[in-house]
This record gives C-alpha cells, structure tokens and sequence, in this order.
C-alpha cells in the first residue's frame, strides 16, 4: 500500500554513540592511504638506492672500469630471442607493451565507485530498464559495465553466469600465459649470461700468448660480467615481475568473482540494500575504508525510499 515502507527505518546510530564508518584516530580514509603509498615509494627508493651502492661498491672493488656491452646485449637479446621461439612473438610483445604498467601501483578496487551500479539496480527493480541501460554508460569498470548490459538484456540466467565466467577465464589465462613467459626468461637470462662468459674466456685463451698477465685478468673480469648481467636480470627484472603479476592477477579475478554474484543479483532484481552491502562485505578491508561509507550511505537512501 502507498505510504507503507518495505524496510523499516534504520536506528538513530548517532544516540547509541555508534558511526557507520568512523575514521581511525580522527584522520581520513585518505590521509591514511595516502601514508600508505608514500610509505611504499620510501620503500622502493632506498632499496634501489640500497641497491645501486652495493654495485657501485663491487663495481669500485673489483677494479672494473668498463661496461660490458657485448655481454649485456647477448643476454637481453638471446632472452628474448628464446622466449619468442617458444612463445611466439604476439604474446611475448604483448607483455613487453605490460611491463611498464606493472612497476606502477595497481589500482585498489575499492577505487571504483559502485554508485551508478547500485542506480541501475534501483531503477531495474522498479522495471525502469531504458532509464538502466543508459545510466550503464556511467560504469567505470569495464568487466562490471558489460556484465551490467547483459543482465538488462533478456537472457538467460544460466548463459548470462556461462559468459561472465568464460571472460573470467580468459583473463586468468591471459595472467598465467604472462607469468609462465616472465618465468621463462628468468631461466633463459642466466644460461645467456654463462654463454656470453664463455665466449669471452674463449677469447682470452686465444690471445693468452700475446698479452701480458694484467690483461688476463681484465678480459676475465670483463668475461664473468655477461654471467653477474644474466643474474641480475633474472631475479631483479624477471622474477620479481613475475610474483608482481600473480599477485596482481589474484586480487583482479578475486574482485571479477564478486562482481559477477553482484550482476547475478542485479539480473534477480534483488534489493539494492542487499547488493550493496554484499559489495562493501566482499571487497577487501584495507581498501573498503575509503568507498564503504559512500555505499552504505547509498544503502541507507534505498531503504529510505
């Protein structure tokens, strides 16, 4: 009947002293955030400042006053060269395109607004769908935005969980097929390393009778560097990107599985309320502090209405 509420109002939270989302220790969700990427990036750069001194140091104490150039460009190419002949060349491209993107912090998924979804879902429950399917174009999260317009559409239940699951498989696929050619060249680099060694003591030897003892002992340290480039670059490039990306590839298809129960409610037209709460329950806790209070305050206002 008019008049009547589906829900009954909420408690006054505020007379039993109780906040939805109240910030830790008076400082924002934000701020809180903020410290954490600022920390991350002190992190970063006295690791690779750490890092640099340490070669610098080897580098002064060694006695070498060259940069083995033959030696790095065998390593680079030949990793290469291998992983494209055991890879093909589209994939192998493709993650070289990847590269850069993953020395960036990956984006939390409780940066993206759910608001426009959670307004889809009120106006599809009410049998609103053209006022929905516009309001799809606002869905920043491309996975979410096409899920979101084939729930609008008439189809099945069990084809619409078939299709969302099928993208889910492919872009776990398309992670693995990543990390398994990450891993490759952190296998290749050291053995192209260790040949580039070789072809520098084959070198030496066969100039052995011509050269004094301290030119010797140059062209080996200059032979062993092709070995110390291969190492360096397969456990500070290869494999570290490679543990990068699986963690990457973990959260994504962690947050595309509650996306897909949340566009399965959405097709069940099932109460906002419910579908937001699920969505601040589902992400994870570290990142839901900036977003949570935005939903639930969006829950609070289905409720209301």
């Amino acid at each position: 009947m008019r008049g009547q509420r589906l829900f009954p109002r909420p408690p006054d939270t505020s007379r039993l002293g109780l906040t939805l989302a109240r910030p830790l220790h008076g400082t924002s969700s934000k701020t809180l955030f903020a410290g954490f990427g600022m920390r991350r990036k002190i992190y970063f750069g006295l690791t690779l400042l750490g890092t640099m001194g340490v070669a610098v140091l080897l580098w002064l104490s060694l006695g070498l006053n060259g940069i083995n150039l033959p030696g790095l460009m065998l390593v680079l190419g030949g990793t290469l060269l291998a992983s494209v002949i055991g890879h093909s060349s589209g994939p192998v491209l493709t993650l070289l395109r990847r590269i850069p993107a993953l020395f960036r912090e990956a984006p939390t998924p409780a940066a993206v607004d759910y608001k426009p979804f959670l307004q889809i879902a009120e106006r599809y429950r009410r049998g609103d769908v053209r006022g929905a399917e516009r309001a799809a174009t606002a869905i920043q999260d491309p996975f979410l935005r096409g899920g979101t317009r084939l729930a609008l559409d008439p189809h099945n239940g069990e084809e619409l969980g078939r299709m969302l699951h099928w993208r889910i498989r492919q872009q776990k696929e398309d992670d693995n097929r990543d990390i398994r050619i990450l891993r490759t060249m952190a296998t290749f680099a050291p053995a192209f390393g260790m040949l580039g060694t070789l072809f520098g003591l084959v070198a030496m030897l066969g100039s052995l009778g011509q050269s004094g003892l301290e030119h010797i002992g140059m062209a080996m340290g200059f032979a062993l560097m092709s070995t110390l480039y291969g190492l360096l670059i397969a456990n500070l490039v290869f494999r570290p990107l490679a543990l990068k990306l699986e963690d990457r590839s973990r959260q994504q298809l962690l947050h595309m599985n509650m996306l897909v129960d949340a566009i399965m409610m959405l097709y069940e037209r099932q109460h906002p309320v419910l579908i937001g709460e699920f969505m601040s329950a589902a992400r994870p806790e570290q990142a839901t502090a900036g977003n949570s209070q935005k939903t639930r305050s969006m829950s609070l206002q289905g409720m209301r209405a």
